[in-house]
């Protein structure tokens, strides 16, 4: 049985669930909306094949076997395909299900599968994004991505103690490059504005000074 698949029924007696509406989308996709399990999605044929319809009442044993014969399979195949395309965290994947109306217990379900064969690992990810960016972006930037990405601190820093190369004198002085900076000849103003900007990019004090040639 999927773990969390019997959530709504911690009474004793079965738990029934009843379909409130069946909305139609494209290419014979339905949405079933449930009193007790949220919305997930069905085809044509198979709201037919389960009786799936708008007012139907499905008891405990009938939902298990749908979601176990229909549902789970087809959520863990959905995964495998966007990681087909694409290297994702475990909180990309797990939104995109969301976002792909499937219940939170077959997102878990779906994750876990995956997780136990490693198609995710924050670490491992944490550790490539690192390694592709680190010559483009400051330790604080590539800090910042990761956690928009959903990994945790934790990881964020094991990645960064394995993999990051200090490269931030370099950046620092390409940057300068760029903006033709001369410590001589360019005036107070113009350095603040180019200090700041580097301060905003995540670079230590130190080093912006050390590279700008302040004291």
């Amino acid at each position: 049985m999927i773990s969390g698949i019997r959530h709504c029924c911690e009474e004793r007696y079965t738990c029934m669930i009843q379909i409130l509406e069946i909305r139609k989308e494209k290419r014979g996709r339905l949405l079933a909306v449930t009193d007790k399990a949220g919305i997930f999605p069905v085809y044509e044929r198979e709201a037919a094949a389960f009786r799936l319809e708008e007012g139907a009442v499905l008891s405990d044993s009938e939902w298990d076997r749908f979601c176990s014969d229909i549902l789970r399979k087809r959520v863990i195949r959905r995964a495998m395909y966007l990681l087909q395309r694409a290297d994702r965290t475990e909180y990309q994947l797990r939104q995109k299900l969301i976002q792909d109306q499937y219940p939170g217990f077959l997102v878990d379900a779906a994750v876990d599968y995956v997780k136990s064969y490693h198609y995710i690992d924050d670490l491992r990810y944490a550790s490539s994004y690192i390694r592709l960016h680190q010559s483009e972006k400051s330790r604080m930037q590539l800090k910042l991505a990761l956690q928009n990405r959903g990994v945790s601190r934790a990881v964020i820093d094991q990645a960064l103690e394995d993999t990051y190369e200090d490269h931030e004198d370099e950046q620092i002085r390409l940057f300068l490059l760029k903006k033709q900076y001369d410590p001589e000849r360019t005036d107070q103003s113009q350095k603040y504005r180019i200090y700041q900007n580097l301060c905003r990019k995540g670079f230590s004090n130190s080093k912006i000074k050390q590279q700008m040639d302040l004291t």
